[in-house]
């Protein structure tokens, strides 16, 4: 799993992005987070884990063995991780880096690690996964 994302992350400009390897990617790309600036975010691998099950349904398992999947793909990325983050939000269309980040906001919440308005977790949803502030608020009823 993950071969020929990783094949694509190293000359993403040869070939076009397989939409079926966003999970991954995505997932990835949270990895790289949560090993740099964003570590306070991920207290534990199970972060992650909760994060893939709440997106992609997954049972424990399932989530685990998809992590360990991405840290391949996280190994094959660019070094830089702007560079990796700007490559995926070009390739990666913006409703699935949307759903990730809601479901990043809903597991840290429910873990107690960070409130939905953290700076930092607004930090990581605009910089890494390149969400807009304005897509993650609740739509107000009017009336």
């Amino acid at each position: 799993m993950g071969r020929n994302l990783r094949f694509w992350l190293a000359t993403p400009d040869a070939a076009p992005f397989d939409p079926g390897d966003a999970p991954l990617a995505l997932g990835a790309l949270l990895l790289r987070a949560a090993r740099t600036d964003y570590a306070g975010l991920f207290s534990a691998p199970a972060t992650l884990d909760a994060i893939l099950a709440r997106r992609y349904d997954l049972t424990v398992t399932e989530a685990a063995e998809m992590r360990e999947a991405c840290e391949r793909v996280e190994a094959a990325a660019p070094q830089d991780s702007l560079r990796f983050a700007a490559v995926l939000h070009m390739a990666v269309c913006y409703h699935e880096r949307l759903a990730i980040a809601l479901s990043l906001i809903e597991v840290t919440a429910a873990l107690g690690i960070c409130h939905p308005d953290d700076p930092l977790l607004a930090a990581l949803l605009q910089a890494v996964l390149g969400v807009h502030p304005v897509d993650l608020q609740s739509p107000r009823r009017a009336g």
